[in-house]
């Protein structure tokens, strides 16, 4: 019924001679798109293969002048594998020429694809499209030990994907569901839209309300990013002094504490920062000896603080008292520090309080760091998620990179003592990825792409990896998605998105890939290195999904005019 007319490394080419006998076969063992089918020589070695294409072979014309009757289809069909003594193997030898036997791969033969991978490691979250008899299984460790890319444009159930990834990656052992212990896996969320906290009923949520993040615990990158306006002609004379003035500052309110520099996450008051940028522009000084004039100096004040206070200055006077080194040049600078010291949308960053009253100070850390890991003593939990939806999105890169590189820090210093050989690994799931590490050079991204391209680079060996989540992968960093070995992909109809993901995937099969803009909701194409070969996988269906459903305009159209509260939508803009 089968010939194969032809081999190269890539492909093979087989001709349904008898076209009769193919039809009578049943459906299982008819071919399309997508499906395996086995080669076979005299050596016994079989050649798993995925079909790629048909075509009807081109007509031969007889010496009579008479065309064949019948027609013969040609199949080109990719390997995937080889089976060696029952075993599968990923890519495996070359076939001996000529083919012996061709025939369409069982269910048990795909159960076999699967099948070499260890017990305890093994992880589904799927069924073959092409089989649903078959369990899609992947290797744990290598799945969420190595970065993670998940793509699809919206409406491919994305959303719902990724709850399933979590939620089977976290769940409890018999063991541990019977005795009521977590088990140590550590998942951080940051959700741009609000819609996971239904899917993790348990997680702990971290909403605008409750987020303790103060503003001292930021790096250079981020706090230049926050107050420095890049664009300025004197910027450079603004981040000199800004970078002088904290770095001050924390020395000051920090007294105990050596090798302080503008990085170290102390306590410094952001308040009487904004004062020495606001004293320094209107300063003036004595025009002999060039200390600054100042006309009242704060009692018992070592002198180099006196600028961190509020204090008047000497009024100019020809030959007398002169205009200060900057005067007049952090106007625009002191403005900018006062309209977001005052912009009650920043407060949780800027001004954050303890239901007390007080501001956290550099004893809070463990505190502040406790609430990302998971560890707050009344509410632990395997999922945390950061729900992003309330964070006004000139600062979402700045939290996104200060949580991340907070994780970071606490896993890199956790394994120096290491105790036990103990590990506690991380995953950390950007949802919406190219919200705010996109691959524009803007200044504005910095800390953020350099807070996640470190863990992208660095992360695995401390515990850390990554799961990337966009629907416009494109315009995501190429760097962060490079270091992603394991990739689902959804239904992609964006051209551009659709060759950025070729091109990154480690796995040339076009066979599976080509299909990316026809894939059904939750069906997904799944390769890297923790499966056993590329597959296209229909996503198990899960109960606690992710409030992400699309809004069903026409019917919503079609109710009775609804009345709206409009004072409190108003009262939320505030």
């Amino acid at each position: 019924m089968y010939k194969v007319t032809g081999v190269t490394p890539t492909s093979m080419f087989i001709e349904v001679v008898d076209v009769d006998a193919y039809q009578q076969q049943d459906d299982a063992k008819k071919l399309s798109i997508g499906s395996f089918i086995k080669v076979s020589d005299h050596k016994a070695l079989t050649v798993l293969a995925i079909v790629q294409s048909f075509r009807i072979k081109d007509a031969v014309v007889t010496t009579e002048g008479v065309e064949p009757t019948q027609a013969v289809f040609v199949i080109e069909a990719q390997p995937v594998g080889s089976f060696d003594n029952e075993e599968f193997r990923r890519g495996g030898q070359q076939i001996a020429i000529p083919p012996t036997d061709v025939e369409v791969a069982t269910t048990e033969d795909l159960k076999k694809i699967y099948g070499g991978i260890e017990v305890e490691k093994q992880f589904k979250f799927g069924k073959m499209v092409q089989d649903p008899n078959v369990s899609v299984i992947v290797d744990g460790d290598k799945f969420f030990g190595k970065h993670i890319g998940v793509v699809g444009s919206t409406g491919s159930g994305k959303s719902c994907t990724v709850a399933k990834l979590i939620q089977e990656g976290i769940k409890a052992s018999d063991g541990q569901a019977q005795a009521g212990v977590l088990n140590n896996s550590h998942v951080l969320i940051f959700d741009v839209h609000g819609e996971y906290a239904s899917a993790f009923p348990t997680a702990r949520k971290i909403t605008v309300d409750n987020l303790i993040l103060p503003y001292w615990l930021m790096n250079s990158e981020e706090l230049e990013e926050m107050f420095i306006e890049s664009q300025e002609a004197n910027s450079h004379n603004q981040i000199s002094q800004f970078k002088f003035a904290v770095t001050l500052n924390k020395q000051r309110h920090n007294e105990t504490l050596e090798k302080l520099n503008y990085d170290t996450p102390v306590f410094f008051s952001i308040e009487e920062i904004h004062r020495y940028i606001r004293n320094h522009s209107c300063a003036t000084k004595d025009a002999k000896t060039r200390v600054l004039a100042i006309k009242e100096r704060v009692p018992d004040l070592d002198e180099k603080y006196q600028l961190f206070e509020s204090i008047e200055f000497e009024d100019k006077s020809t030959g007398k008292i002169n205009g200060g080194p900057y005067e007049g040049e952090f106007d625009r600078f002191a403005s900018r520090l006062e309209t977001k010291l005052n912009d009650d949308r920043l407060a949780f960053l800027l001004c954050p309080k303890k239901p007390n009253g007080d501001t956290y100070s550099t004893d809070d850390l463990g505190e502040i760091i406790r609430q990302f890991t998971g560890y707050i003593h009344e509410h632990e939990s395997n999922v945390t998620i950061i729900d992003l939806s309330g964070i006004p999105f000139e600062v979402l890169s700045i939290v996104v990179s200060l949580i991340t590189r907070l994780i970071f820090d606490f896993c890199f210093y956790f394994r120096k003592p290491k105790p036990n050989n103990e590990e506690i690994p991380f995953m950390l799931v950007f949802e919406e990825a190219h919200r705010y590490v996109p691959r524009t050079e803007a200044s504005r991204y910095n800390s953020v792409k350099k807070s996640i391209e470190r863990v992208a680079k660095e992360g695995r060996k401390y515990g850390i990896s990554l799961m990337i989540i966009s629907q416009r992968p494109s315009e995501i960093s190429e760097t962060i998605f490079s270091q992603c070995n394991n990739f689902v992909a959804m239904r992609l109809t964006n051209p551009a998105d659709q060759q950025y993901i070729k091109r990154l995937l480690p796995d040339s099969v076009s066979a599976i890939t080509d299909s990316l803009p026809i894939l059904e909701k939750r069906e997904a194409i799944v390769i890297g290195d923790s499966i056993s070969v590329p597959s296209w996988v229909t996503i198990d269906e899960i109960t606690d999904k992710p409030d992400s459903n699309d809004i069903n305009f026409h019917t919503e159209w079609k109710k009775n005019w609804m009345e709206i509260a409009f004072d409190e939508v108003i009262n939320r803009l505030k």
